[in-house]
């Protein structure tokens, strides 16, 4: 009996040790997770106190594409400046000074175009929208073409008198005043015809020539063709932009120059082969009859 209740005593013993012990744990347990509660509060708010760092977006820097718009500009403005005149709507800009060369664009009837320098076969090298060719020069001038009113004015210069280039070598200049030092508007050909207006100061006469009216030199024009021309004066017609002045009647023969259309030619004779012989620019050559139309 007395062995009986020492084994009840500790069997309540062990059940006090164990309940005490299981409390020590749920003490300790909460202990730690209080603390990994507080220690990751910490954490978080030391996160929400750091700053993010500010974001930096990179610079765009467009200054290189300004300078060289700059530089594109400023090379353009050391060319003077031509126009497109002379056309019923447009001009072809070529790859070469060379009627048959391939082409880059059209330039429009009274566009401006920045002129660098003469070219052979009657052409100039000249710069429109960033484009560099060639384009022939009887259809550039310096001065701006006027707003059509052209149908009045070709009517009007019917009743002029006409005038003959004469006592030159090559051609004369057309200017947009009756001063040698004012621009060009275009060259008219020696034996070209013009129409006399009136005569204006400082020994200038004021004339229309191909619908372009300004002043030429009095001295070298005359009512008569004189001696530079005593020929009929023919216009180039019925071709797309200009035909050939060649040596010989023949169509297999070499090439002098390009007549541009509209241009006038001091008519010299018929040939054969279809052929009139002519002077432009002080070259005799012959070019094709079907070409050609006689102005007097």
């Amino acid at each position: 009996m007395k062995v009986k209740r020492i084994e009840i005593a500790a069997s309540i013993l062990t059940l006090s040790l164990t309940v005490v012990m299981s409390g020590c744990s749920v003490s300790i347990n909460l202990n730690n997770k209080k603390k990994e509660a507080t220690e990751s509060m910490e954490t978080t708010e030391k996160k929400e106190e750091t700053p993010a760092p500010e974001s930096v977006e990179p610079s765009v820097s467009v200054s290189a594409e300004k300078t060289q718009q700059t530089q594109q500009t400023d090379v353009q403005d050391q060319y003077t400046t031509y126009y497109v005149v002379n056309c019923n709507e447009s001009i072809t800009l070529r790859k070469q000074p060379d009627v048959n060369s391939g082409q880059i664009t059209q330039i429009p009837l009274g566009s401006a175009v920045s002129y660098v320098e003469s070219a052979q076969n009657g052409f100039y090298k000249v710069i429109y929208n960033g484009s560099t060719g060639y384009a022939l020069a009887s259809y550039l001038s310096t001065s701006k073409p006027v707003a059509s009113a052209a149908a009045p004015t070709q009517t009007s210069t019917e009743n002029y008198e006409t005038y003959y280039v004469v006592n030159c070598e090559k051609s004369i200049t057309l200017r947009p005043q009756p001063d040698v030092n004012s621009g060009e508007i275009c060259q008219i050909p020696l034996g070209s015809a013009v129409s006399y207006i009136s005569a204006a100061s400082n020994g200038f006469y004021y004339i229309s020539y191909n619908g372009n009216k300004g002043y030429s030199l009095a001295s070298y024009l005359s009512p008569s063709s004189g001696g530079n021309s005593v020929y009929s004066t023919c216009r180039v017609v019925n071709c797309n932009e200009s035909i050939t002045l060649r040596p010989q009647p023949d169509v297999n023969s070499g090439e002098i120059c390009q007549i541009p259309l509209g241009e006038t030619v001091s008519y010299v004779g018929a040939a054969e082969n279809g052929f009139y012989e002519i002077c432009y620019m002080g070259k005799n050559g012959y070019a094709l009859a079907d070409y050609l139309t006689f102005v007097n």
